[in-house]
């Protein structure tokens, strides 16, 4: 078929939101299959922000009209949540939707596009046949920009403590021009800490990565730039008292090492003791709530934590507000929490949405209170929701990138007749929540979500 393509600019309150769903070098292979393409423009027509990283011109040159109105457009492409005005009836609309685990904050969205008879495609749910998710360059992209964000962070809480530290130099990711440009500034301050050291006023800095996955390993790409060494559990307490000056220390973990069983669950020990890592993995995933965190081992010798698990809350939290009330009167060491998966009052309980433009906040763990800035006594949290956005060309080219083997299908299909009939890749189907305003039989039971 062919279809009328619609590309949203992101809303005014995503502050630093410049990616976009559709490139430009998108948007010519779209026209050149013969559909029809219409691209909101980057300037709002409100506030004259620019929200988009890629020019009206360029879009124009692809052969894109741009215009507010997308009404003609049967599929539209966006990137995070629409606003309930925004919605057209009997669209198709790809985008993250994020309610499927029930968002409450999300739950009036979900229920208009209902209501207006949509079709609901999430990036987030698009799989192989082995439940892998496909479109993935946001993840590692979150990874790289969380991992620069805590560094800066660091950087600049050291300094206001009176501490001169070689982090100072680092910028937070937004300010750098690239994803390349930000990762040439972290090499010279890595030539600076192998050089000057790392502050004798603090102990030698170890930076905790919780998880093993792709956002962890966007953290990973940006950490090995600065000279560093690997050490297992065993060995934290060590380094802490006697590891140099001249590197960092990395503490990668999962699963198996982040949580134990529950002391009650005693007698479970000996059988899970003798699994592998992978059935310790599935034994926690079946049985989550045998364990609980064992961090507080640990903590004592952190100075940075990387949340890079994703977590619901049928799971034991990693870092609690009782724990942090425990360590806090012995031990300051832990400077920055960077938590880059983001679940408020989720896996770090004590965690909150924060933006680019305020990404930062002081929370004191014997009070339990929040003090947005950089500013008090306790832990700096960096967990800015948009992380991607701070690399919003490469965020949106690596996008691109993953959703290319499936994009001519997409604008071909038929989303006028049944799911069946469409003509989707089955990668696609997988990621249908909503399909003509009703839920599709693998996300049914999302109508609890609004009723």
């Amino acid at each position: 078929m062919k279809n009328t393509i619609g590309i949203f600019r992101e809303g005014r309150s995503k502050r630093g939101e410049k990616r976009a769903a559709i490139t430009p070098d998108d948007v010519k292979l779209i026209t050149s299959w013969g559909h029809r393409v219409i691209v909101q423009s980057a300037i709002h027509p409100d506030s004259y922000e620019e929200k988009r990283i890629f020019k009206d011109t360029a879009y124009r040159k692809a052969g894109a009209k741009i215009s507010e109105d997308l009404s003609p457009a049967e599929l539209i492409f966006g990137l995070k949540e629409l606003s309930i005005r925004r919605i057209l009836p009997g669209k198709a609309y790809y985008f993250f939707s994020h309610t499927h685990k029930g968002q409450i904050k999300n739950r009036p969205m979900l229920k208009k596009l209902v209501e207006l008879n949509s079709t609901v495609i999430d990036y987030e749910l698009i799989a192989n046949d082995k439940g892998e998710r496909l479109i993935t360059a946001f993840t590692y992209n979150a990874g790289y920009a969380g991992m620069v964000d805590s560094l800066w962070t660091l950087g600049k809480r050291l300094k206001i403590l009176g501490i001169s530290n070689p982090l100072e130099f680092v910028p937070q990711a937004v300010e750098g021009q690239d994803l390349q440009s930000v990762k040439d500034v972290i090499k010279k301050v890595g030539l600076k800490i192998e050089k000057e050291g790392t502050p004798k006023q603090i102990p030698p800095v170890i930076i905790c990565f919780l998880g093993k996955g792709k956002t962890a390993f966007g953290s990973r790409v940006i950490f090995n730039l600065l000279p560093h060494q690997d050490i297992s559990m065993n060995e934290v307490e060590d380094v802490f008292k006697n590891g140099s000056r001249n590197k960092l220390y990395a503490l990668q973990i999962d699963i198996e090492d982040i949580y134990r069983l529950k002391r009650e669950m005693i007698n479970n020990l000996g059988e899970y003791e003798n699994f592998n890592i992978r059935g310790k993995q599935h034994y926690y995933l079946e049985h989550p709530d045998y364990f609980e965190s064992n961090l507080d081992k640990i903590l004592p010798f952190i100075t940075i934590i990387m949340n890079c698990v994703i977590w619901s809350n049928k799971y034991p939290r990693s870092i609690t507000k009782q724990m942090t009330k425990k360590l806090w009167p012995t031990s300051e060491t832990l400077k920055v929490i960077g938590d880059i998966t983001c679940d408020p009052n989720g896996s770090i309980e004590f965690s909150k949405e924060t933006w680019i433009d305020e990404p930062v906040y002081i929370y004191n763990p014997v009070t339990e209170s929040v003090r947005n800035g950089f500013e008090g006594n306790g832990i700096a949290v960096m967990a800015v929701t948009n992380l991607p956005c701070e690399f919003s060309a490469d965020a949106s080219i690596q996008f691109s990138d993953d959703l290319k083997p499936f994009l001519q299908k997409i604008v071909q299909a038929n989303y006028k007749g049944s799911l069946d009939e469409s003509n989707l890749p089955e990668e696609i189907k997988r990621a249908v929540i909503l399909w003509k305003g009703k839920f599709t039989n693998k996300y049914f039971h999302m109508i609890k979500y609004i009723s």
